[in-house]
């Protein structure tokens, strides 16, 4: 499993819609409204299962231990 960040994957977006032609058609493609994709693109919404299964990724929740400060 290869993990990615938020920039990556965003990366991966603008890919498919460069890809696509236009926002309004990648969102076309792939049943979303061109606004929900422009809001994810410029950072306002998370992407959502259905851009993130067009990308081929999945979302991960992890967990990290606190740093003990003495």
């Amino acid at each position: 499993m290869v993990e990615l960040t938020r920039d990556e994957v965003l990366g991966l977006l603008r890919r498919q819609v460069s890809e696509n032609g236009s926002q309004q058609a990648y969102a076309s493609s792939v049943g979303l409204s061109p606004q929900y994709v422009a809001d994810v693109l410029h950072g306002r919404r998370a992407p959502g299962p259905v851009i993130l299964a067009a990308l081929g990724v999945r979302r991960v929740e992890r967990f990290v231990a606190a740093e003990v400060r003495s």
